[in-house]
Order: C-alpha cells, then sequence, then structure tokens
C-alpha cells in the first residue's frame, strides 16, 4: 500500500497558499491605485470648473481630452435621435440618461447633450415620450465623458431602435453613434445639461468618479483573503506536525 508523504504535502501547501496570498495581495494593491485614479480624477475636475467657460460655436480643436470637466456654452438646434443610456440607477430606482442629439449652429457639428435622468416607469417595452425644445437654443453646462458601463457599444446591432426618434443603448460609443448618422461630425465629449434650462430632467450631476470607497472596500477584501489564506494554511500545518510528531 502506497503512504502519503506529508512533507510533501505540507511543501504542496505551503506553496500553493503562499502563492493565493500573494495574489490576493496584489488584486489588494491594483485596487488601491484604483482608488488613488479616482481622488485624482474627481480632483482634476474639479480643478477644471474654475477655467474660462468654453463657446463651441468659437472653437475649432474639439479635443474630447482637453474639454473635459470644463464649463461650456453652445448654440443650435436639437435633432433626433433622443438615446436612452440604460442602468442608470438613483436611489434604488433603474432609470435612463437622456441624452439629444445637438446640433451646432454654423459647423457641422453635432453634440450629445445630456438632459437628465428619468425612471423606468413598467413596461421596459413602452416607449416614453419625449419633446424637443423647437428652435434655436442656447445651452450651459459642464462637458463630460458618458457613464462608463460594462456593456459598450461596438456596432449599430447593439442600438436598439425603439422608434425612428427613441433609441436605446447600453453604453455610449462615438464611433459607433458616427456610423448610425446620426448628423455631423460627432464631438467625443457630452455636455450635462444645467439644471436651470428648459427641456430637461432630472439633474443631480454627480462628480465622475466618486466611487472611490467601493474600490477601497475591495481592496480591503482581497488583503482579508490574504491574511485568511495565511492564517488558515499555518493552522493546517501546525495540525500536521502535530499529528506526524505523534
Amino acid at each position: 500500500m502506497q503512504t502519503i508523504d506529508l512533507r510533501k504535502v505540507s511543501l504542496g501547501l505551503l506553496v500553493f497558499a503562499l502563492f493565493l496570498s500573494a495574489l490576493f495581495t496584489r488584486l489588494g494593491i491594483w485596487q488601491l491605485d484604483r482608488a488613488e485614479q479616482k481622488r485624482e480624477t474627481l480632483a482634476e475636475f474639479e480643478k477644471r470648473a474654475d477655467a474660462s467657460e468654453l463657446d463651441l460655436n468659437r472653437m475649432f480643436a474639439m479635443d474630447g481630452g482637453s474639454m473635459w470637466g470644463r464649463h461650456a456654452s453652445v448654440t443650435g438646434h436639437y435633432v433626433r435621435p433622443i438615446i436612452l443610456l440604460d442602468n442608470q440607477i438613483r436611489e434604488g430606482r433603474a432609470g435612463y440618461f437622456v441624452y439629444t442629439a445637438f446640433t451646432i449652429s454654423g459647423r457641422e457639428l453635432t453634440l450629445l447633450v445630456n438632459r437628465g435622468w428619468i425612471p423606468v416607469e413598467g413596461d421596459r417595452s413602452r416607449i416614453p415620450e419625449f419633446t424637443n425644445p423647437t428652435g434655436e437654443q442656447r445651452l450651459k453646462g459642464r462637458l463630460s465623458q458618458p457613464p462608463q458601463q460594462g456593456l459598450r457599444l461596438t456596432d449599430s446591432n447593439l442600438i436598439e431602435r425603439l422608434s425612428d426618434s427613441v433609441w436605446r443603448a447600453g453604453g455610449i460609443d462615438f464611433n459607433a453613434l458616427s456610423a448610425t448618422g446620426i448628423g455631423g461630425e460627432l464631438i467625443p465629449i457630452t455636455l450635462l445639461l444645467e439644471a436651470s434650462a428648459a427641456g430637461g430632467f432630472d439633474r443631480v450631476w454627480k462628480p465622475p468618479s466618486s466611487d472611490e470607497a467601493r474600490h477601497l472596500g475591495y481592496a480591503f477584501q482581497w488583503f482579508a483573503l490574504a491574511v485568511t489564506v495565511v492564517v488558515v494554511s499555518v493552522i493546517i500545518l501546525l495540525r500536521r506536525t502535530k499529528a506526524e510528531s505523534l
């Protein structure tokens, strides 16, 4: 009958425990790095709030990275379509962010305007009714990237056309939306419509990357798992060592 070498088993357990502990520790450090990135992003967003307001009608270089976080004004017209960004949760309720295409006067450019949040009422197949403000509009707000989603648009098939004028999407991908012929050249940034403007919905805008605590919580969990693996492994090894000595 073949006997089990407990020393080899113990060594294998130790190596495996060290590997798991190192992996969990690395994941914890990664979450701490993510939390730091969130802090830096939020600080930069708040810093840009103090910069001078941009007039998009007079700008020629439309770089989303340099425009992000700035206050801006723009004159133009609301056009089709309205895009409902799905899976937006507020106070425990599911809803949409309502984006509407906005053509900039005198420019062959289109901007997505986030007009605010609406709840999903009952049947999701029911198309919400919207009215766009008509005529030339002068809008003000803050430039921001759309929320990141687990589901990203990679082609037009991921855009659900509820009607000719109302679409639903799981994420905002500027390239995919441009490919649908949404209008003129689509600027790779969105405008968070100011609260006092007409034609909007619930506009309690939250700063980006305000979920630092979530990453810190994940980091704590990974570090706790690393410690747990070490403690459990030590207990098992001590028990086996004691058993061998008997």
